[in-house]
This record gives structure tokens, C-alpha cells and sequence, in this order.
């Protein structure tokens, strides 16, 4: 997998956030030309003359489809606020159609989605640490569960009306404001451990995503390697081995 050589002007939303705000110099970095769209333009600390920085409002239906002419490809790193109890939803959705429109409307192809490693896709099984500990009991008492109703809509609507697109979506663990690790983020078939990516390797990734072919119509999760795999003999096995995973889990958020 590897970054496009050819040229693209790339639209980013969210691109201030904690993930756009390294995607984007890093596209810069590899030639391509970058709209940023942003509620706050002072935020995105970067100058290039291959920048452009577009202010507005991911709520802005008309403002999102306008700053998608002319590109090749949109990235989007919009979500709502993680850690709101008063937030139940409503934000990812709405952008995510509007987004769709434009590219329409412009007959651009490309789109890369983040979201989260707790988001659920289509045809997956049922999983207890995931839709259990981490989506009805952590992310309940975080206030995160906003989010995660968001990301799971942004991914039903794209699985099921973004046929005509050749969309993508990522799905990380907990992203952390650390330095790199020294290790590439990988896709991933399952939830990954350490369920934890730093937000420049995780950037990294992004830029490289975008560009591969073969993740076209892909909501895959993604991390470090795994440094291990349990695969439990049995279905007593599975229950210990989830429980203990979920335990670990939860001890290793509080940490």
C-alpha cells in the first residue's frame, strides 16, 4: 500500500482536528494540493502554496458540496464530541449525505471516512467485549456513545446508497496525542490490541489508505500489528478469553 504519485487536490474535513491537522502537511509533503475545510482556519497552523483553506460548518449542506468542486478526493476526519453525555447523535450522518451529493454533483469517486474501532458494520457477529464493554458500559459512562450511534449510521448509509462512490472507511481504537511509535498502522480483521494508535501514525495511514485500490468499499479496523491472537478451543474458552480481553480492556482505560 502504498501513497499515489500522481498529483490530486485532496478535500479534507475536519482538518484542524488532532488526525486532519497531520494528514494534511503530509499530503503536502507527498505533492498533492489540499482544500482544508474548517469552522476555525486559524487552527490549521500550516502555509503552502498548494493550500487552500476554505471556512465553514460540516452542518452547512451547501458549503460542503461547494468545497468538493474540483478535486479528486475527500477525506473526511469529521465526528462528533467524544466524552458528551448530551450529544446522542446527529452529526456525522447529514455531513456524510451532503458529502455523497457533492461528489455527485462534481463526479468525484475517492472518499476516505474515519470513525472507530466500536463502529458496527454490515454482517459482523456479535462480539462482547465490543458491543458489550466498550460501546454500553464504557462508552455509556464516557459519554461517548453520540459518537458511536453516528459512526454506525455514516456506515449503514455509504454500505447502502454509496454504491456509485468508491468509498472507504477506517476504523481506529483510541487515538492518543503521543509521540510515533515506530510502527505502521495495518488493517485489521479484528479489534486491535493494545487498542490503542498515535494520532501521526495513525495520519500516516490515512494518507496512504486513501490511495490503495483495494480498500474501495472497505470499513476494516485498523492498528498495530497484533502482538497476539486468541483463538479459544472452545465456547467456554471464548467466554474466558473475552471476559479477560474486556476486563483488560476496561483496566487499561483507566490507566
Amino acid at each position: 500500500m502504498t501513497t499515489p504519485s500522481t498529483p490530486k487536490l485532496y478535500v479534507v474535513f475536519g482538518a484542524t482536528g488532532n488526525t486532519g491537522k497531520r494528514v494534511v502537511p503530509l499530503l503536502l509533503a507527498a505533492g498533492h494540493s489540499v482544500r482544508a475545510f474548517a469552522r476555525s482556519p486559524g487552527k490549521l497552523q500550516v502555509s503552502h502554496d498548494r493550500l487552500q483553506v476554505v471556512q465553514g460548518d460540516v452542518g452547512d449542506a451547501e458549503a460542503v458540496r461547494a468545497a468538493i468542486k474540483g478535486a479528486q478526493a475527500v477525506i473526511s476526519l469529521v465526528g462528533g464530541p467524544l466524552g458528551d453525555k448530551s450529544f446522542h447523535g446527529g452529526v456525522l450522518p447529514p455531513f456524510i449525505k451532503a458529502v455523497h451529493v457533492g461528489m455527485r454533483e462534481h463526479g468525484v469517486k475517492r472518499l476516505l471516512v474515519q470513525t472507530g474501532a466500536a463502529s458496527v458494520v454490515r454482517g459482523e457477529k456479535f462480539n462482547f467485549l465490543k458491543h458489550v464493554l466498550v460501546r454500553q458500559i464504557d462508552g455509556r459512562k464516557r459519554g461517548d456513545h453520540g459518537c458511536h450511534v453516528d459512526n454506525d449510521e455514516a456506515i449503514r448509509y455509504l454500505e447502502t446508497s454509496g454504491g456509485d462512490i468508491e468509498w472507504m472507511v477506517t476504523r481506529p481504537p483510541l487515538i492518543v496525542a503521543k509521540p510515533s511509535e515506530g510502527k505502521k498502522v495495518v488493517a485489521l480483521d479484528v479489534m486491535p490490541w493494545p487498542p490503542v494508535v498515535t494520532f501521526e501514525d495513525l495520519a500516516a495511514y490515512t494518507v496512504s489508505l486513501v490511495g490503495d485500490d483495494k480498500a474501495v468499499k472497505t470499513a476494516q479496523y485498523c492498528g498495530y500489528p497484533l502482538t497476539s491472537v486468541i483463538h479459544p478451543p472452545s465456547v467456554a474458552g471464548y467466554v474466558v478469553a473475552t471476559v479477560a480481553i474486556g476486563l483488560a480492556y476496561l483496566i487499561y482505560r483507566l490507566i
